[in-house]
């Protein structure tokens, strides 16, 4: 049912309320408001099974309820309204017409907004009710689709958090780092770089596995990354060749068994201008 069209499926609703009022009050001769009570419950005994099966929204089934509802009152009320006098018996009443085309106009402008709701607006749509762009506009403009945004502020606050006590942990074993560049580095040229690692009482941290990263900000392309190797205890090093002059980002992870120091900084390569 949420794939059909709306103002199609309220137009035969409301026709088969009609066509049964009619039914009951004229051709088995029930009064009015009997015919209406009894279109009502035929009508609505049908839909209401068929809308839980095929369930689309409670919009939609509520728009749909209003309708097929007033479609089996209103006839009532327009005979039940009839003018007293001899002359005017069987003429159609003025309030009731206005009724009905106040409902009219509301279900064409309710399934409308419901339609492009559920389904979008087609292309014959927008040609027909919709202005068009004018060249110039249209030929300069982009559209793009960053990616997907995370929404998961709990893993965010758990990350944060775990970052905290990743920089409480390291302040307490409390190793330094020094060194780093051994020349100035030049664009595309080898520049040895090495580290020197040590303890909280001054002692070479050995063994330890280094990971250095050189991140281009402006293009992800150009990222570095590399280990250096330990020459002797407590010094880690190599030749680095970074491809573009300007600003980089160095992130520096050491690593020995359980225990993990990871250091960022900015770097730049090549005469700064």
């Amino acid at each position: 049912m949420e794939n059909q069209n709306i103002a199609f499926t309220l137009g035969v609703g409301v026709l088969a309320s009609f066509a049964l009022f009619f039914l009951f009050y004229k051709v088995m001769k029930r009064p009015g408001k009997l015919a209406s009570l009894l279109t009502f419950l035929v009508v609505q005994a049908v839909y209401v099974p068929v809308a839980v099966l095929h369930w689309a929204s409670l919009d939609v089934f509520a728009i749909h309820f209003a309708f097929f509802t007033m479609a089996a009152v209103l006839p009532g009320i327009i005979v039940g309204n009839k003018r007293g006098a001899a002359g005017d018996k069987g003429r159609f009443h003025w309030g009731p017409g206005i009724i009905i085309g106040f409902f009219m106009i509301l279900v064409v402008v309710d399934s409308t907004i419901i339609t492009l709701a559920n389904s979008g607006a087609s292309s014959d749509f927008i040609r027909k009710f919709l202005p068009d762009p004018r060249r110039e506009s249209a030929q300069n403009v982009v559209s793009a689709f960053p990616g997907t945004v995370s929404n998961d502020y709990q893993k965010k606050y758990d990350l944060y958090n775990n970052y905290i006590a990743q920089l409480r942990t390291q302040k307490e074993r409390g190793w330094q780092v020094a060194d780093g560049w051994l020349e100035k580095p030049q664009p595309s040229q080898p520049t040895p770089f090495r580290i020197h690692v040590t303890d909280k009482a001054g002692q070479p941290v050995s063994s330890a596995k280094v990971q250095l990263s050189f991140l281009r900000p402006s293009n992800k392309a150009m990222d570095v990354n590399l280990e250096l190797l330990e020459a002797e205890p407590g010094f880690y090093g190599q030749s680095v060749v970074l491809p573009a002059q300007g600003a980089w980002t160095m992130v520096l992870s050491i690593k020995r068994g359980e225990e993990v120091h990871e250091i960022k900084g900015e770097t730049w390569v090549g005469d700064q201008p």
